[in-house]
């Protein structure tokens, strides 16, 4: 897992650098991921979960919850560092958050409301608890949202997760929801924030992110990972296409409009084989005419034309979050787009980014099912398909091709 390994980590640390985040109440978002949590409830703040006999402890339990949630998101998740990112002026990647904040015109990063949309838990000072840190980054009440009406009796016992919910607790568990709530940041990155020097996030993918934050939870069911790929790839396409209307009506370079084409192209290649053969057809000659006007500079039916794949995708969501998978499923998903190796490549790298890690996510699922088990030589040939895209500037389309090909052989 060498190469996989290392590819996920050099995806966590780009979002690490300067895109994790939460939007709060007022703060316009295209998806459903804030309808949900009820207006005027406190955030409670990571501190008010951190107690030995609540979710910081350092002996954890055998089976979920472990009750060391918050230990691992303090020392491990990059979601607690970023708040932290937006005073650090010696990023690895180079990236500095006082030159961004003085191209936006910003007076600090760290207290500009643009920044700590996405960088913090960033509630009206009205409506933080006595515990509240905003320097916390994005921390338990930015994904599970406000915690004060619920906090104390999700602990009792019997208490149920439905009950939680009804109280203000944001439903992680639904997928659909899930994928809501994560896009709204990590494929949210505006034009003009590119333009100023930030990071353009280019390879978001809901179960491999999922997967190496680490998680510090337990997915039910041992079909989650595809599930969680397949809803994951629907609400990150329409995102992508949604950034790609906006930029189209803006007064963007070609090099952005681009760029978001490709991230279009890289989610629709492998999400096609998640949707309904009609609509996997439609979704096809979108994105070729999408292409087209693209590359004629026509910004406006650039514009109309991704606003129809945003449509289509709203409309197949709940289609695709509510599906039950199987191992038949996930076999084949693996190989339509192991079938689809030449034309994947072709596409580009971002493409290739898309196919690598759903290629991953659902192997994961197959090879731990119940009478399957994880094969080395599957696993090495992933390694190589991950190789193949591990420097950018060395992207070979045929031999990433022939990798994939390989790896679907071993997939026994």
């Amino acid at each position: 897992m060498l190469y996989r390994a290392a590819y996920a980590a050099l995806a966590m640390l780009l979002l690490g650098i300067l895109a994790f985040g939460w939007r709060p109440a007022g703060v316009a978002t295209p998806g459903a991921a804030h309808a949900q949590t009820p207006p005027n409830l406190k955030y409670t703040g990571a501190a008010s979960c951190a107690a030995s006999n609540c979710h910081g402890s350092t002996k954890p339990k055998p089976d979920y919850p472990k009750l060391n949630e918050n230990i691992v998101w303090a020392q491990k998740d990059q979601h607690a560092k970023a708040h932290a990112t937006l005073t650090n002026e010696k990023l690895k990647s180079g990236v500095s958050p006082s030159k961004i904040a003085g191209e936006l015109k910003l007076a600090k990063a760290e207290t500009s409301e643009r920044c700590l949309a996405c960088h913090a838990v960033n509630p009206p000072a009205a409506l933080r608890g006595p515990k509240f840190d905003i320097t916390d980054g994005v921390h338990c009440d930015g994904c599970h949202g406000p915690a004060e009406k619920w906090l104390e009796p999700h602990a009792e016992k019997g208490w149920t997760h439905e009950q939680s919910v009804k109280l203000g607790m944001y439903d992680t568990k639904n997928f659909l929801l899930r994928a809501e709530k994560c896009v709204s940041c990590h494929l949210q990155i505006d034009h003009d924030l590119v333009a100023a020097g930030h990071p353009d996030l280019l390879a978001f993918e809901l179960a491999t992110f999922s997967a190496n934050m680490p998680p510090h939870w337990r997915d039910k069911g041992p079909w989650a990972d595809t599930k969680a790929w397949a809803t994951g790839q629907v609400i990150s396409l329409r995102e992508a296409a949604r950034q790609l209307a906006a930029r189209a009506k803006a007064s963007v370079s070609p090099k952005l409009l681009e760029e978001a084409l490709r991230k279009v192209q890289g989610h629709a290649v492998v999400v096609k084989y998640a949707l309904a053969p009609e609509a996997a057809k439609a979704l096809e000659q979108e994105v070729v005419a999408l292409a087209d006007v693209v590359g004629k500079g026509d910004k406006a039916a650039a514009a109309a034309t991704a606003t129809k794949v945003v449509t289509a995708m709203n409309q197949e969501a709940a289609r695709v979050a509510g599906r039950e998978y199987d191992q038949p499923a996930t076999r084949k998903l693996i190989q339509s787009i192991a079938g689809d190796a030449d034309g994947i490549a072709a596409t580009g790298l971002r493409a290739a980014e898309q196919a690598a890690m759903a290629l991953d996510r659902l192997y994961n699922a197959y090879a731990k099912a119940p009478g399957n088990k994880p094969d080395k030589a599957a696993s090495d040939a992933l390694d190589r398909v991950f190789g193949a895209i591990e420097n950018p500037a060395k992207y070979d389309p045929k031999q990433f091709a022939a990798e994939v090909k390989a790896f679907e052989k071993n997939v026994k």
